[in-house]
């Protein structure tokens, strides 16, 4: 409860920056959040939850409030020796404090004990369950006995009580090693794979030559990837297993060894040059008034054949 002063909103009251629902007060203006939210919460003919949810209003004499959050950080600073997080914080620490996400709307070391005090409680609670689990292996491998029923009854819960009995080695049951049929297998090479295999592709991003793939346009990464490598196999089945038009299309024609004859030229004689080729081309730059196909065509000025 605030001091009661006229410097102070008087209770009850939500504090401002509270994002809750608040009844009717998109239908006020005028005032502070804090006023409105104490005639909204004082105002009986307004329909609201008669528990408040920040405020408490009905706190008798007999109501007491147990803090031992001390306790618990005295305990964890004496067994830890832990000097970062203590009992009383100071402003200004940019440190991290477990579960200071949970607390708000209090002084920065009243945050700090708490969300401390909480990550304690729960670090106590991991570590009695490891001893309990130690505890009940050891019983179970018979080093020391259960000494309450409730051990008993957990020791005859336990679905597969520890140490388990190795196999003889005149039993019938198979010794190998156990692999599972749903057991990760690596996909392989997209390059050797069949075309049937649904992985046949490159993730996006890639940044490595993918064949075939030149002429393929408004596809999607994926399936250009896909079809492209599936050329690529194709391509390469046929090398390996040559049918008799293939080998007439790949066969270099006898020259009865002598060199056989270029027919390819860079610079044609007959015609010009494509547009956009950013190649060199001789006494261009002295060309001037036509089209780039005029200027290049026969730019060597050779006999046609």
């Amino acid at each position: 409860m605030t001091r009661k002063s006229k410097l102070f909103t008087e209770e009850p009251h939500y504090l401002p920056k509270y994002c809750g629902y608040l009844p009717q007060y998109k239908y006020r203006i005028g005032k502070t959040y804090g006023r409105h939210s104490v005639e909204i919460l004082t105002d009986d003919s307004v329909k609201k939850s008669g528990k408040l949810v920040l405020t408490p209003l009905n706190i008798g004499d007999d109501y007491v409030i147990t803090d031992n959050r001390r306790q618990i950080l005295a305990s964890r600073s004496v067994e830890f020796g832990n000097q970062n997080l203590v009992n009383d914080m100071m402003p200004g620490y940019t440190g991290y404090i477990p579960k200071r996400q949970h607390y708000f709307a209090k002084r920065y070391a009243d945050v700090c004990q708490s969300a401390i005090a909480h990550h304690e409680l729960e670090h106590q609670e991991h570590t009695t369950k490891q001893q309990q689990l130690k505890r009940i292996v050891a019983m179970q491998n018979g080093e020391i006995e259960p000494v309450t029923s409730a051990e008993n009854s957990i020791l005859r819960q336990q679905r597969h009580p520890t140490p388990l009995k190795p196999l003889s080695r005149g039993s019938t049951l198979p010794t190998r090693k156990f692999q599972s049929s749903n057991a990760f297998k690596p996909f392989g090479s997209p390059y050797s794979l069949p075309n049937e295999d649904d992985m046949k592709w490159f993730k996006t991003g890639f940044t490595g030559f993918v064949p075939r793939t030149r002429d393929l346009i408004a596809l999607d990464y994926k399936r250009q990837c896909n079809t492209g490598l599936r050329r690529f196999t194709d391509y390469q089945q046929q090398l390996r297993n040559p049918s008799d038009d293939v080998i007439a299309r790949i066969t270099r024609p006898q020259t009865d060894g002598q060199a056989p004859k270029r027919q390819m030229r860079i610079y044609p004689v007959d015609r010009g040059m494509l547009p956009k080729y950013t190649g060199y081309i001789p006494g261009y730059k002295y060309e001037f008034g036509q089209t780039y196909g005029q200027h290049t065509h026969n730019t060597l000025k050779l006999p046609a054949a």
